[in-house]
């Protein structure tokens, strides 16, 4: 989530993929940096990419958990879950 991109950028497992992070920052310019670990930076809420989710920021957090959710559980569940939680 967020930055926690980079972590995984740093790891060698999104080289080639596409990834996104958090990209406000006025220290680092956190898309170079995910590029020069050999992502593919592009600027989106939410990426995924094969089992991997990246996200730009804390403001996405119940979106990818619902993609999560989707992911795992299948779009049935998490619609109905989505539902019971007065999200839709």
């Amino acid at each position: 989530m967020c930055v926690g991109s980079l972590a995984v950028a740093r790891t060698g497992i999104l080289k080639g993929k596409k990834a996104t992070t958090y990209s406000a920052s006025k220290r680092h310019d956190n898309l170079k940096i995910l590029q020069d670990c050999g992502a593919i930076p592009v600027k989106e809420r939410i990426v995924v990419t094969g089992r991997i989710i990246t996200n730009r920021g804390p403001d996405t957090a119940l979106d990818v958990a619902f993609k999560l959710l989707e992911m795992l559980n299948g779009k049935r569940d998490m619609k109905r879950i989505k539902k019971a939680m007065m999200f839709e």
